[in-house]
């Protein structure tokens, strides 16, 4: 990407998983002389050819193990989506900054960059600037899973705020209408738990033998991850202590990788 100031052109790209100018340039370099004609444009270098990000990163979310959407939405319809959360965020706005706030499903930023299919040139670059990229899609493409496996190994896998919600509100729900007297909110976690469990002795009891699998398989997830991933073992322990086989399902789909023949 091709990003031009009032004097100086900084030339140069990074992977990217969500630009579908990927890998083109690993060369920086500044321009402290350039035509007056660009003081205040921007100039995006790409492939040269159609781009649909959507379907140029498909091979990144595959090696990832990142799930592919099994349904469409015409454009239309995802604008108009989009445009409900735009407004929903909007007045959150304050909040926007706070954990346990989740992102919004989709903005209408996000269907123009992944629902229509863009058309770029670098011609301008090429007869200015003598620009001829250095690697092609292909190797670029590689090289950007490359980057972003490394990445991946070197953190955390996890549920997504769905399942920390359910599985942290669950566990303290439990708790308050098992022990807890009859102070705040407590009589109506109580009231709900006994719905389910028909009394407190079973309530006592699910919550014991809840917290006991949580237990049990955070101790297994933290021996299993000092041999799969010992730089997050602590990591893969507190959150599977949290939530559970929600967690550990992570952690075993990594320790399956690990284990198969590399080709």
């Amino acid at each position: 990407m091709l990003c031009l100031g009032e004097r100086r052109l900084s030339m140069g790209m990074r992977p990217c998983a969500t630009s579908p100018l990927i890998a083109m340039s690993t060369r920086m370099a500044v321009v402290n002389q350039l035509p007056s004609s660009w003081s205040s444009s921007t100039m995006l270098v790409p492939l040269g050819s159609p781009v649909n990000t959507f379907e140029f990163i498909r091979p990144l979310l595959r090696s990832l193990d990142y799930d592919l959407p099994k349904a469409s939405l015409s454009v239309p319809r995802a604008l108009s989506l989009g445009k409900v959360f735009w407004a929903v965020y909007t007045i959150l706005y304050p909040w926007l900054n706070r954990w346990w706030l989740p992102q919004p499903l989709i903005l209408p930023a996000e269907v123009y960059k992944v629902g229509v299919t863009h058309y770029f040139s670098f011609l301008k670059a090429k007869e200015e600037l003598g620009y001829v990229p250095m690697v092609t899609p292909r190797e670029g493409m590689a090289a950007t899973i490359s980057y972003w496996q490394e990445r991946k190994r070197k953190t955390l896998d996890g549920p997504t705020i769905y399942a920390w919600l359910f599985c942290v509100l669950g566990m303290a729900t439990l708790f308050c209408a098992a022990y807890l007297p009859d102070i705040g909110p407590v009589p109506l976690f109580r009231a709900i738990s006994l719905f389910f469990l028909r009394s407190m002795r079973v309530v006592r009891t699910t919550f014991l033998l809840a917290a006991a699998a949580h237990i049990g398989e955070a101790v297994y997830a933290w021996k299993l991850a000092k041999r799969v991933d010992p730089a997050n073992s602590r990591g893969w322990f507190w959150q599977t202590l949290a939530l559970g086989f929600f967690s550990l399902r992570f952690l075993l789909k990594r320790a399956r990788k690990a284990r198969a023949p590399r080709h």
